[in-house]
C-alpha cells in the first residue's frame, strides 16, 4: 500500500512516520535532518499492512519538481493513502501550505482518484493556528479527515494508526479475531491483567486481551512497546536470576522478565518479527506455568500469523 506525505519544509513528516511505523521517540528523531527530495521506505505495520511510504521533501524547488511532467506520474501515480502535513505552529507559512495543498489535490484526484485524503496538523503543543480554523480554511476540498498531533504530548501515533488501521482488510480483520481468541484463551490460563501480540519492528500490538477493567485496550493499542522489545535478548533481570538458583532449566528460553511494583511483565520471542507481552499481578505469577503456557501459545501464533 503506497502512503504519500506531503507538506511544507520542517512540518515534521519525516519525525511522524518514524515514530509511527519504526517506533522511535520523541528524543531520538526531535533533530532529523531535512529530506532530500523522496525518500521511499517499506514498512510492515503491526506485522500486517505491508506500507511503503513516499516522505517528499518540502522545500521549494522539491515542491516544483513533484508537479512536473518527469516526476508527477512516479509520485502521485497508484497512492492509496494521501496524507498533508500542516506545521500548525507556523501561522506564517498557512497560505502558502495550502496552496501547494491544493496543487498535490489536483494531482492525486487525476493519477490517483480512489486515495484517501487526510491533513494532520503537527506540532500542536506549540500551534500558533487552531484545528478549527484550518478545518474552516481546508472545508469543501474532498479530505476524509483534518486531525492535530504532538508527538511530545503522546498524540500522534492514535491519528495515524486509525488511518491506517482504516484501510486493513477484511482477511486481516478477520486474522487478528482469531489471534485474539487465542489470546483470551491463554490470559486466563495465566491469570494475566493484559497479553499483547507485538509486532517488534514498530513495537505496536497485532491482537490483544485485556482481562481488567483496570486496562484501557484503546490505550495499548497506540502505545509502542519497542523500547522493551529491543533489549528482550539482553535484559532479563528476573528470569537470569531464577536460572542461577535452579527454579528453571530452560537456557534457551526467550524470555524477558520486569517486576514494576505489584506487576510482572513479560516478554516472550515468538519469532524474529513477533513477541508476546503480558502484564500479570504479583499474586498470579507463577514462572514454570508461565513458561509452559508461552511455549504452547507459541506454536498456535505462528499458524494463525503464517
Amino acid at each position: 500500500m503506497k502512503v504519500l506525505i506531503m507538506g511544507l519544509r520542517s512540518a515534521g513528516k519525516t519525525t511522524l512516520v518514524k515514530h509511527v511505523l519504526e517506533g522511535k521517540e520523541w528524543e531520538e528523531i526531535k533533530n532529523l535532518n531535512p529530506t532530500e527530495f523522496v525518500e521511499t521506505t517499506s514498512y510492515k505495520y503491526r506485522g500486517l499492512l505491508d506500507v511503503t511510504t513516499f516522505d517528499c521533501g518540502g522545500q521549494e524547488s522539491f515542491i516544483l519538481s513533484y508537479f512536473t511532467e518527469q516526476w508527477s506520474h512516479k509520485i502521485f501515480s497508484n497512492v492509496s493513502v494521501f496524507i498533508w502535513i500542516i506545521d500548525s505552529s507556523d501561522l506564517r507559512t498557512f497560505r502558502e501550505s495550502k496552496k501547494e495543498l491544493l496543487k498535490s489535490l489536483n494531482f492525486i484526484k487525476n493519477y490517483s482518484p480512489g486515495a484517501r485524503i487526510f491533513v494532520i496538523a503537527t506540532k500542536y503543543d506549540v500551534n500558533k493556528i487552531s484545528l478549527k480554523n484550518i478545518r474552516k480554511e481546508l472545508a469543501g476540498l474532498g479530505i476524509e479527515q483534518i486531525s492535530s498531533t504532538s508527538i511530545p504530548l503522546g498524540i500522534a501515533r492514535e491519528i495515524v494508526c486509525t488511518i491506517l488501521d482504516g484501510t486493513l482488510t477484511k482477511e486481516l480483520k478477520s486474522k487478528i479475531t482469531k489471534l485474539e481468541k487465542e489470546l483470551n484463551r491463554f490470559n486466563k490460563k495465566i491469570n494475566a491483567i493484559a497479553t499483547l501480540i507485538i509486532n517488534k519492528s514498530d513495537g505496536l500490538e497485532l491482537a490483544s486481551s485485556v482481562s481488567s477493567e483496570k486496562l484501557n485496550p484503546e490505550i495499548l493499542k497506540y502505545i509502542s512497546t519497542k523500547a522493551l522489545v529491543e533489549p528482550l535478548n539482553s535484559t532479563r533481570p528476573i528470569f537470569t536470576k531464577l536460572q542461577k538458583e535452579g527454579y528453571v532449566d530452560l537456557p534457551d528460553a526467550e524470555l524477558g522478565l520486569w517486576h514494576v511494583g505489584t506487576y510482572y511483565v513479560n516478554l516472550f520471542n515468538i519469532n524474529e518479527q513477533f513477541a508476546l507481552f503480558s502484564i500479570l499481578e504479583e499474586r498470579n505469577f507463577k514462572i514454570k506455568t508461565l513458561i509452559g503456557y508461552c511455549d504452547s501459545i507459541k506454536n498456535s501464533v505462528l499458524q494463525f500469523l503464517g
